[in-house]
């Protein structure tokens, strides 16, 4: 296999800003039942009140309390475009909610997700697009790629209660790796929203990992960056 010039300038094209428009992101099942009733306001209100309103639950130790609001924070960054975090970082909290709750199944798939979130929203960089405004106003961009450790070793957190699918090593080297593991589902959309991620890392020239991420759409029967 070969990466082409037309194959690059494909993939750029692709994995532009209207992937904010794709079918909405993998949520758990759980947390669906909270998209009947949306709170007023917009997304970015919505997610910013739930979201601290379940960080504080969860420093209480009200576990259902925060799994709640986290949920709602969830569905509300649902609507955020493709290169924000937000996201992935409540993907985050709902794997740590699961994990004290111990449901050790569920906090090791939804972990995974948070990992997933988060590279493809910042991208092998980790410099997302989009930040959100601090207590002093000012925009909030935090380092991603330290967001991604911090992520993984949590799941090593949990796998020693379960087994990995993906071991941390290994993420840790190539968190590429994480989309094969299935912690999200392998459909349509996350192929298309894949060939994003493979543009950023052709920009590096880590071609490995490209050809890798293209293996993975062409199982998935979808169209890739990659020509023979």
């Amino acid at each position: 296999m070969r990466i082409t010039l037309a194959a690059f300038i494909l993939g750029a094209l692709i994995g532009g800003p209207y992937l904010a428009d794709s079918p909405p992101r993998w949520a758990p099942e759980y947390c669906l039942e909270y998209r009947q009733a949306p709170a007023a306001g917009d997304a970015d209100k919505n997610w910013n009140d739930s979201y601290q309103r379940g960080f504080r639950a969860i420093e209480r130790g009200e576990y259902d309390v925060a799994e709640a609001e986290m949920c709602r924070a969830l569905l509300a960054a649902r609507e955020f475009g493709a290169r924000d975090w937000r996201f992935a970082e409540t993907l985050d909290e709902l794997g740590l909610i699961a994990f004290q709750l111990r449901d050790f199944d569920l906090a090791e798939r939804v972990q995974g997700a948070a990992i997933a979130e988060m590279l493809l929203a910042a991208g092998p960089q980790g410099e997302p697009l989009s930040g959100h405004d601090g207590s002093n106003g000012a925009v909030i961009r935090p380092d991603c790629r330290s967001g991604i450790r911090v992520y993984t070793t949590r799941l090593g957190w949990i796998h020693e209660r379960v087994p990995a699918r993906a071991t941390v090593a290994e993420l840790r080297n190539e968190p590429w790796r994480i989309f094969a593991a299935g912690y999200l589902p392998l459909d349509a959309n996350l192929a298309r929203r894949l060939n994003w991620l493979v543009s950023q890392y052709l920009l590096q020239e880590d071609l490995a990992a490209a050809e890798a991420l293209s293996e993975l759409q062409r199982e998935m029967k979808l169209p890739v960056m990659l020509t023979e």
